[in-house]
């Protein structure tokens, strides 16, 4: 799910920007946003790997204990 981020419409623009504050920010911060968007999606792989069980029930099929 993409995380929602506040935009800045200026009079007389059709068109949606961020607020003057949020390039200052960036700069002297860094890009909260980007960064925490990466993380959640680094999560959001590891916990997909996690949970594929996949792999594990196909190895249930081919084992034999006599074979």
């Amino acid at each position: 799910m993409p995380i929602a981020c506040r935009t800045f419409i200026r009079p007389g623009s059709s068109r949606s920007e961020h607020p003057p504050i949020y390039d200052r920010l960036v700069k002297k911060r860094g890009d909260v946003l980007a960064e925490t968007r990466k993380v959640a999606e680094q999560a959001q792989a590891q916990a997909r790997q996690a949970l594929d069980w996949s792999a594990v029930r196909h190895s249930q099929r081919t084992f034999s204990a006599f074979g």
